[in-house]
């Protein structure tokens, strides 16, 4: 080849060559607008059922579905051999995941049943041996399908679910309806919207196969197939149903209905190789063999790459691995690394040029050139690249061992800095490689999400971030990054997910935008509370989240109006919660005019977005045609998703509804099913509810150690009601023998509580110690407290505890005056507006001396 004595030449080539690169490269840009948006999935597997036949393949089927879907750059929330408790965990924790994500991928394998034209997942214990069992025990896909398509851009929906169904019942009730199973197979279609995709392992209403392998048919081939790169979503599925009918001889079919209105990828194609365009490398004249100094390529996500030589030098011998290469060679991109050159007989000046395509396995193709120049001083050159290289490995290895060793990370407020050190500029150029990834939570370097093997820039590195999963804290996340091209040690980042302490301190439960399991009102200490929230606002004031639970923590300091104020807020800027939160304040008559209409219009609201709050309330409006035109089918049916979701009081109200035949014929025996469902979440209501069932054997067989016991759980945890039934059952000597300094105790506690009938029965027990001065002014104090916390319209219509104080001897009163002004400051003793009558003012007395030492508003 001749030498290149007119560098313009060798310029204008290179020019062409970087043209194409910048065509290929924005090409590319225009394919993958919008790939990189969040990806969530939630994938549930289902194999050891307790009752209903096991299969063999679910709970293999969905860990490698699950290590697919993270390859894909899914975050993923994976359920394995869950019960109904489980499933609901599951399934909450995937919702709150799915906010403004690109894209939410449901994956059910297992057991799935449709009954009324509905599908339902079943969980392990599921029984389904009653009429009542499917809506106690299951879950409704539509539920967790109608909330998933409000809050993300593209819903995909896998089913491998169609087995058998496993009926031992003929007949289930759906919400006021009894369905006959009749001889329906497999699962119902369901119809796709905008931006769905809806794929079942078999045709609607037939039986999928469970094959004869590890996993399914249907999962072996959609874990082979989504692992494809560069492939769309449809022809995925295309090609899932072809291996299946193979598989099967043709008696499965798998069929899918799709409303997507854009392309889908699970492994999108990256940006193509990424090969420095053109490279000069001196060798030394007359050398045998020089190892050429040529930067290899790579691709962000750690592809293997081909290397195809194009064009060779036409003077002196180039060689891999002692062999010479000939012109056409295909090789591992590495092996760029390894060529060497031999310069015997060559002319110190002379240009020899490498023209080479690296290709990727998505088809897509990057050129590069190498100049080697013949030189009389290249020895000492290559030397001083050499020292260059070292120096530049010294300061990566040093960079790698200076890494933080842990990276605290918060939950849920978006992505968190790593906040990385710059690389040293001698090692700008190196590449480093994702050796382990986090397999909770995204990896992001700007917006692009990083996977396993990925290949990081030295300029990535400081701009990496992590989002925790939401129910990650605590558990500790590795990342693992060592120099791709050099045997350096690796070093590792461990990520720690915390919670905000305003999450902490005020979440609200079953919060759907939250992040943890939440407290209940009367739980959160606003002392706590209050700076932590206020805090979280000035770090993070476009999370809303935040927002809203100041204002739970400001209601729990009584700042009521402030709080209206708070809760507006964060309505507004777009927590659901706290249209709920806001309609209740209507409800209740909280800093606003009490208004039924207006709770119940703004918690429409919040049931539409599927806040299962707002669910229980506006359904419940709606069945009792309470602030709104009564509609006792579509109250119910929302009143049910609230109990799918878990909201025991949703479960508490059913039970009532079903268990007296309040709008509906009643049926005790589905009422307490719902009431054991709330007792199986260890809800003090339902616990209270489901002993006075067995208290006086209304819908169940009279049972009183049954009731003393619930009884007693439901006091210790707090329910205001139970300790006066409880205290009535041991002043009675009903099942217990009768102690009555164990029903003083407990008839007080629940007084305390704000419970009128514990204060009316301690205060009539003090009355008939006789007439001592000690047991009338206890009376006194008694009939006050009652009468203060009595509810108008909801408590004691007679109002019997001031008939009963009113006809107390006035030095009792006087004595009990006495008592309850020690409570009270002398600035508070003036808040409290005059009264004409002894008896007026020991009731608002015994009003303002509970609110200052009680330390909760109960808004159960």
């Amino acid at each position: 080849m001749p030498k290149f004595h007119h560098i313009r030449r060798l310029c204008a080539y290179l020019l062409t060559i970087a043209a194409i690169l910048l065509s290929t490269a924005t090409a590319y840009a225009a394919v993958t607008e919008g790939e990189n948006g969040r990806r969530v999935a939630l994938v549930i597997g289902n194999s050891v059922y307790k009752t209903l036949p096991s299969l063999p393949n679910p709970a293999n089927d969905v860990e490698e579905v699950a290590t697919t879907l993270r390859a894909a750059g899914f975050d993923v929330t994976i359920g394995v051999n869950v019960d109904r408790i489980g499933l609901e965990d599951t399934v909450r924790r995937f919702l709150r995941s799915t906010s403004n994500a690109e894209a939410g991928l449901i994956y059910y394998s297992g057991h799935g049943i449709q009954v009324g034209g509905q599908n339902f997942l079943v969980p392990v214990d599921a029984t389904l041996e009653t009429p009542y069992d499917v809506e106690t025990q299951t879950m409704p896909l539509d539920l967790i399908l109608n909330h998933l398509k409000q809050n993300s851009r593209v819903q995909l929906i896998f089913l491998d679910a169609c087995r058998n169904n496993p009926f031992n019942a003929q007949k289930f009730w759906m919400a006021e309806k009894l369905e006959p199973v009749g001889a329906t197979r497999g699962l119902a279609r369901i119809d796709s919207d905008l931006g769905s995709l809806i794929a079942f392992s078999t045709e609607p209403g037939q039986v999928a196969l469970d094959g004869t392998g590890a996993l399914s048919p249907y999962s072996e081939s959609f874990i082979k197939r989504a692992s494809e790169p560069n492939k769309e979503i449809r022809q995925v599925l295309t090609d899932v149903r072809r291996d299946v009918i193979a598989m099967t001889n043709g008696k499965q079919v798998p069929w899918e209905n799709s409303s997507l209105m854009d392309s889908f990828y699970f492994i999108p194609a990256p940006p193509p190789p990424s090969v420095e365009a053109m490279q000069q490398v001196s060798v030394p004249e007359g050398a045998a063999a020089t190892k050429l100094t040529i930067a290899p390529p790579h691709d962000e996500t750690g592809s293997a790459l081909l290397v195809t030589l194009n064009q060779l030098p036409q003077t002196g011998k180039l060689s891999f691995d002692g062999k010479p290469v000939e012109q056409g060679a295909k090789m591992p991109a590495a092996a760029l690394t390894a060529l060497t050159y031999d310069s015997s007989g060559v002319t110190a000046g002379t240009v020899g040029l490498i023209g080479y395509t690296v290709s990727d396995p998505y088809g897509q193709a990057t050129q590069g050139v190498v100049a080697i120049t013949v030189s009389a001083d290249a020895g000492a050159k290559l030397a001083q690249l050499e020292q260059q290289k070292q120096v530049r490995l010294a300061d990566a290895d040093a960079y790698l061992k200076t890494l933080p060793r842990d990276v605290g990370t918060t939950i849920g407020v978006g992505p968190v800095a790593a906040s990385l050190p710059v690389v040293p500029a001698s090692a700008a150029e190196m590449t480093f490689k994702v050796a382990a990834l986090p397999d909770k939570g995204t990896l992001r370097a700007g917006d692009r999400v990083i996977g396993l093997g990925h290949v990081l820039e030295a300029a990535d590195l400081p701009g990496l971030s992590y989002e925790p999963q939401i129910g990650t804290e605590n558990q500790p996340f590795a990342l693992t990054l060592q120099a791709a091209n050099d045997d350096l040690a690796p070093a590792t980042v461990t990520f720690k997910p915390t919670l905000d302490a305003c999450d902490t301190s005020a979440a609200a439960p079953l919060d759907l935008q939250g992040v943890t399991a939440g407290k209940l009102p009367n739980e959160i200490d606003p002392n706590v509370a209050l700076p932590a929230c206020t805090e979280a606002i000035m770090a993070y004031p476009e999370v809303a989240r935040f927002v809203y639970q100041l204002g739970r923590a400001q209601l729990a300091n009584r700042d009521t109006k402030t709080a209206f104020a708070t809760i507006k807020k964060a309505m507004d800027a777009g927590h659901v919660r706290a249209i709920q939160e806001l309609s209740s304040l209507y409800e209740f008559g909280a800093s606003v005019p009490r208004d039924a209409a207006k709770a119940s219009e703004i918690a429409k609201g919040g049931a539409a977005k599927g806040d299962p709050f707002a669910l229980h309330s506006y359904g419940k409006a709606l069945y009792y045609g309470r602030g709104t035109k009564a509609n006792q089918q579509e109250g119910m049916r929302m009143m049910l998703q609230a109990a799918d979701l878990g909201h025991t009081y949703a479960m508490n109200e059913l039970g009532y509804i079903f268990l007296n035949g309040v709008n509906v014929p009643a049926d005790p025996e589905r009422g307490i099913r719902f009431y054991e469902a709330g007792v199986e979440r260890n809800d003090i209501y339902s616990l209270n509810n489901l002993a006075l069932v067995y208290r006086f054997g209304k819908g169940a067989p009279q049972d009183l150690t049954k009731a003393l016991d619930l009884f007693t759980r439901a006091a210790e945890g707090g329910q205001p009601h139970a300790p006066t039934n409880l205290g009535r059952m041991y002043r009675d000597g009903v099942g217990v023998a009768a102690d009555k300094t164990e029903a003083v105790k407990w008839l007080e506690i629940g007084a305390e509580r704000g419970d009128y009938w514990g204060a009316l029965d301690r205060a009539i027990l003090a009355k008939e110690e006789g007439s001592g001065a000690d047991g009338l002014t206890t009376a006194a104090r008694y009939f006050a407290l009652a009468t203060a916390i009595n509810m108008p319209g909801s408590g004691d219509p007679k109002n019997q505890a001031l008939a009963e104080l009113k006809r107390l001897p006035n030095a009792a009163k006087k004595n009990a005056e006495a008592a309850f002004a020690t409570e009270l400051t002398a600035q508070e003793q003036k808040a409290i507006p005059k009264s004409k009558s002894i008896d007026d003012r020991l009731v608002k007395l015994a009003k303002a001396t509970w609110v200052k030492r009680n330390p909760r508003y109960d808004l159960f």
